[in-house]
């Protein structure tokens, strides 16, 4: 009998043991998990995006069709709160509550939707970011960029999956604020007092999972994209320093060798500018939704905090806020980091112009290099910088107005009770 127990633990032990080792391996640096992209498969995943990388894993229909679910009982809850709330003729406040709730999930599924759109040109960046078409001809700088970027992304992702855990934690704790805020508006008479319980738990507990990867699953893979092609400008920009610090005695060789790594870098410096200019526009548009978005979720998450009772929910919004803030201001701060790498690459024409030797008798060689050297600079300059639809230049400045706006936003609410 008890040779039968040890048996028995002895094999359920190695079986746990070799599962704890496959889980491991998986989530290591090495594993599927390692590779930051495989995150951001997860968040589109769980957003209810279709795409290409994840229509071969295992249960991927059944888990978007869950998530999905769980977003349309969310919207229609919040809809029928919405009709209650006019119905019944509610106070201002509270009907000011119910349009905010259903214009932000209302915008969260504009947003999934855009990701749906932009998934194709979303794949095909990922797909210039993973290869090798841009190198320094170092090959350690590149091989170590290349993973302080994966790092980097991994992180943020999982700092993300990290506040929606979180945030579905916070959910499950009882609270009369919440409950007020997201209860189910049948009465319970109507379906009885164990099903409106049930109905009313599902839906507040959905809430986080089921709505923000949706709002931030787009750009999410685009602050990745970002980080991704900062990576790419810095190796080319690794790479010219290189050619500018070159040291020949021969002046001769000096100039062919120049000439040569010129041409090299001119060739992927193309491909780069033709992969950015894509870039650009899937930027421009994705970001008028997040500008857009923004203004709203933070001056709407202000109001929320303003009229409810000082809760934990005080805190998820005010979470919230930090949120969407962080969200803006990060996307303005890489955008501005090309700029810093584009500015790097202009210091080292300028340092390689500078100490270009001239002959005479090398004269037109020389007008050549330099008249390079000036197109790269043009490029790289007029180049880097995005808009957001011709409407306004994303930079890091465009975060202050953003906060004033929002303020408005919330003195409007405010003042409509």
């Amino acid at each position: 009998m008890f040779a039968k127990i040890r048996y028995a633990w002895n094999r359920g032990c190695a079986w746990w043991s070799t599962k704890i080792n496959q889980i491991r391996q998986y989530f290591s640096d090495e594993g599927a998990a390692g590779d930051c992209f495989w995150w951001t498969d997860v968040l589109l995943l769980l957003g209810g995006v279709l795409n290409v990388h994840t229509s071969n894993w295992i249960h991927e229909r059944k888990i978007r069709i869950i998530f999905q679910s769980l977003s349309v009982y969310t919207v229609y809850v919040f809809y029928l709160r919405l009709y209650e709330a006019l119905h019944e003729k509610k106070d201002a406040s509270s009907l000011i509550m119910e349009i905010t709730k259903v214009t932000s999930i209302s915008i969260s599924c504009l947003r999934m939707v855009a990701a749906a759109f932009l998934i194709k040109v979303l794949n095909t960046i990922r797909s210039f970011v993973l290869s090798n078409s841009i190198s320094s001809g170092d090959v350690e700088y590149d091989e170590r960029e290349q993973n302080n970027f994966n790092r980097l992304a991994k992180r943020a992702i999982q700092v993300i999956f990290s506040w929606i855990t979180a945030d579905t934690i916070f959910f499950l704790i009882p609270s009369s604020t919440k409950d007020d805020l997201f209860q189910f508006p049948v009465p319970s008479f109507l379906i009885g007092e164990k099903a409106s319980k049930i109905l009313n738990m599902i839906c507040v507990t959905s809430i986080p999972a089921s709505i923000l990867p949706k709002t931030i699953s787009c750009t999410t893979c685009i602050g990745v994209m970002l980080i991704g092609m900062r990576t790419k400008l810095r190796v080319l920009a690794h790479r010219f320093e290189l050619i500018s610090h070159q040291s020949i005695s021969n002046e001769d060789q000096l100039y062919e060798r120049i000439d040569r790594d010129l041409r090299e870098f001119l060739t992927q410096h193309r491909m780069y500018l033709s992969y950015l200019k894509i870039s650009k526009d899937l930027v421009g548009k994705a970001f008028l939704l997040v500008h857009y978005f923004s203004i709203f979720a933070i001056g709407a998450l202000l109001y929320a905090c303003h009229e409810i009772e000082r809760s934990f929910m005080t805190v998820v919004f005010g979470a919230a806020v930090s949120f969407f803030l962080s969200e803006y201001y990060l996307l303005c701060y890489l955008i501005d980091s090309l700029q810093d790498e584009a500015d790097s690459i202009e210091q080292h024409i300028f340092e390689l112009g500078i100490n270009l030797p001239f002959r005479p008798e090398r004269r037109s060689e020389y007008v050549q290099l330099r008249t390079a050297l000036m197109i790269i600079w043009m490029n790289t300059r007029n180049g880097i910088t995005m808009n957001c639809m011709g409407i306004f230049e994303i930079n890091t400045p465009k975060f202050l107005s953003l906060i004033n706006v929002a303020y408005s936003v919330l003195t409007f609410l405010i003042k409509m009770e």
